[in-house]
């Protein structure tokens, strides 16, 4: 007969258990989960598996010890749905295969701690992660935010990463150790953490100032943002442009030859849980992107200094290319975006000169991805002689194209 694999959360810090869990371990045959889960039971007699990963081969561990009818019960901390194992189980073994005793999560305790309501909290896990963005996204949409850390992503590491980008509308609480004899909290601005050390066992819970003030989603007037004179990607064929991105939620975009930002900026509101990429070779434009960023709270664009097509090596692979002032004097740049787009992913080019709009084609065409253009020319009022006229802007013209799958 074959067990479901049993996954019991152990209350955080004391590791204590339910009198149900206790009989639940006492009867498996197997007992899994990480070393200090394991450690709270000594006495227990039957077979222990460690953690290993990777996770898929951890679980087909699990499920050969289920094949073979024993009783196998996995250790978990808190709540194992919260991003904890039980998630990552889940689509590995099936939900019918896996039965979920639950205890109270590490973030229900930090709230009640501080007296705040769970449900006005975006919860965000940085185990593992080598980016901020999840957390960057939330505090971008004025959320409360609860933080799972891990031994690199700190919360020095996170108070760093907060003073670098420049919010300065959040205040700071590290709950350490909760639920042990050596739990403390402490509260403070970012700045006061930069030199804080404590346990691998905490969360961060952050709150946001100012939640009653809601961000523009989209429509910024050119006025607004720091620029050089002249450039930028304006607001007529802006709006085009990011309408043609057909930006998605969780997305990687990558705005090539940013200028001063407006279109990261811009899209970054629009494709929650994103992650935004303003590339741009001047370092003087980089300074104004960043500036441009902090005056809007767009902490989900990242500005990226460097020469292209070699900077965008480091970038991962995007879901959409946004290209602004044209391809450049050769098609190196666009060659790469086309090659590092995802398949199915959009490339949208907005170019001037008809050298840049032949060699955009031209690439469209040897590529065999079906393409579309427009051309805009758009025109502002403006005062003159105590009365008005329309001040024409240049043309520009629009190529995009979704990339094939299977390419």
């Amino acid at each position: 007969m074959k067990h479901p694999l049993q996954i019991i959360g152990l209350h955080p810090g004391s590791l204590e258990t339910s009198k149900e869990a206790i009989t639940l371990i006492s009867r498996a045959d197997v007992l899994g989960g990480g070393k200090r889960l394991l450690a709270r039971f000594p006495k227990y007699k039957g077979k222990k598996i460690p953690f290993t990963s990777p996770m898929k081969d951890y679980a087909l561990t699990l499920e050969k010890k289920m094949r073979e009818g024993r009783r196998v019960v996995l250790l978990a901390d808190g709540d194992p749905l919260l991003f904890g194992v039980a998630t990552s189980l889940i689509p590995l073994l099936g939900e019918k295969n896996i039965e979920i005793i639950p205890a109270v999560s590490a973030v229900q305790i930090g709230a009640s701690r501080l007296g705040m309501s769970l449900k006005d909290f975006e919860i965000v896990s940085l185990h593992g992660r080598g980016d901020f963005s999840p957390l960057f996204g939330a505090m971008q949409r004025k959320k409360d935010c609860a933080v799972y850390t891990d031994n690199i992503n700190t919360p020095q590491a996170i108070a760093r990463q907060l003073i670098e980008k420049g919010i300065d509308n959040y205040s700071m609480a590290v709950m350490d150790q909760l639920e042990t004899p050596d739990e403390q909290i402490v509260q403070g601005t970012p700045e006061s953490f930069i030199n804080f050390s404590c346990s691998d066992l905490n969360i961060v819970i952050l709150t946001a100032g100012n939640k009653e003030c809601s961000s523009q989603l989209f429509g910024r007037k050119d006025e607004s943002f720091i620029k050089e004179k002249g450039l930028i990607t304006k607001f007529p064929v802006r709006s085009a442009g990011i309408a043609l991105l057909d930006i998605r939620n969780g997305q990687t975009v990558w705005d090539l030859g940013a200028g001063c930002g407006s279109v990261a900026i811009e899209a970054s509101f629009i494709g929650e849980g994103s992650r935004i990429f303003a590339v741009e070779k001047e370092p003087r434009r980089v300074r104004m992107i960043k500036e441009n960023v902090r005056n809007f709270r767009a902490w989900t664009v990242e500005a990226i200094c460097g020469e292209m097509p070699q900077v965008l090596q480091n970038l991962p692979d995007p879901d959409r290319v946004f290209m602004g002032g044209g391809i450049g004097r050769d098609d190196s740049v666009i060659r790469e975006a086309a090659e590092r787009l995802v398949p199915g992913g959009r490339l949208v080019v907005h170019a001037i000169l008809m050298g840049s709009i032949q060699r955009t084609r031209d690439l469209f065409e040897e590529l065999g991805w079906s393409w579309q253009s427009m051309q805009i020319q758009a025109s502002s009022s403006d005062k003159l002689a105590g009365d008005i006229r329309y001040k024409a802007h240049n043309p520009v013209t629009i190529l995009w194209a979704d990339k094939p799958e299977g390419q």
